[in-house]
């Protein structure tokens, strides 16, 4: 505004020295008048575009803080939210694991409360020594045998629950002459490797398709020609001493266990279920079951 006003006395000085005419005064006005004009638009418009600048920041800054206030009180109600899903679904998972903790617990303890010795499963006495750091579930069976037959799905049942330390024996038992080459022709199985492949086909051959075994001829033409073994191999093999080694071995196992009937399963040499007080093949099972775990409890 300094400025300004030194223009405009300048102008006036010179009008005036040059002529007093009143029309060259109302020039010098009108000069001024416009300088005076635009020196004013200008301040304003400088002042302007600071103001402008200045709300421009602050709305800015309150925008923001508005913004991260909303920002925070969304997530306090999101992690709230979150908070509680997470709490009452632990709750419930924590409530169901131990619902079925308790019911498994109550199962085991009302099972193992309700077998007894010398009523659901017989002690052998002295126990059989297995020589063994497993424990031993030994199957008295043989394939001539239809309630073993009907039994090996519970086998399967029972194969597919044992622990680590535990396995299945199976001990194939000649209780007449006719049963003999039986027992032979599941040792030789096992001496060809070819036990999996061959024990179920055995006694379907027997109990389902009516094959009449009644020497170990017979079975090494079946096993030639269902398995693709060599028939004097296999034969070779079931007249060998290892073989008969094994099945005399089976029957003195029979006699130290006091085992009268097939199938029968013996549990580490010491328990035997009592069939005549289990109502179920199932309960057999389950009572093996038990008998092993407590054994390797035990161990």
């Amino acid at each position: 505004m300094k400025k300004v006003t030194l223009v405009l006395s300048i102008i006036l000085m010179w009008g005036c020295s040059q002529a007093q005419d009143s029309e060259v005064v109302e020039g010098a006005k009108t000069v001024a008048k416009e300088v005076v004009t635009d020196q004013v638009e200008a301040v304003k418009a400088e002042a302007m575009e600071k103001a402008t600048d200045k709300v421009s920041a602050m709305t800015n800054d309150a925008v923001s803080d508005q913004v991260d206030a909303v920002k925070g009180k969304a997530m306090d109600k999101v992690q709230g939210h979150a908070h509680d899903h997470i709490n009452s679904a632990t709750n419930e998972t924590v409530g169901k694991v131990s619902d079925q903790l308790v019911v498994t617990t109550k199962d085991k303890i009302s099972k193992a409360s309700a077998y007894q010795a010398g009523i659901h499963y017989n002690v052998i006495n002295p126990a059989y020594e297995t020589n063994s750091d497993e424990v031993i579930v030994y199957e008295f069976f043989s394939y001539g045998c239809g309630h073993c037959a009907t039994f090996e799905p519970y086998m399967h049942k029972l194969e597919a629950s044992m622990p680590e330390k535990a396995t299945i024996v199976r001990v194939p038992v000649v209780f007449n002459a006719q049963w003999q080459p039986l027992a032979q022709a599941y040792y030789t199985f096992e001496a060809l490797g070819i036990t999996e492949q061959a024990h179920g086909p055995m006694f379907e051959a027997i109990h389902q398709h009516k094959k009449q075994f009644r020497t170990i001829d017979a079975i090494a033409v079946w096993a030639a020609s269902s398995f693709g073994v060599d028939k004097e191999k296999f034969l070779s093999t079931a007249k060998s001493f290892v073989v008969d080694g094994q099945v005399r071995k089976g029957m003195k196992m029979l006699q130290v266990m006091g085992v009268s009937s097939t199938p029968t399963l013996v549990t580490n040499g010491k328990f035997t279920p009592n069939s005549k007080a289990l109502k179920s093949r199932n309960d057999i099972i389950e009572i093996t079951q038990y008998l092993v775990n407590q054994e390797i409890e035990a161990m």
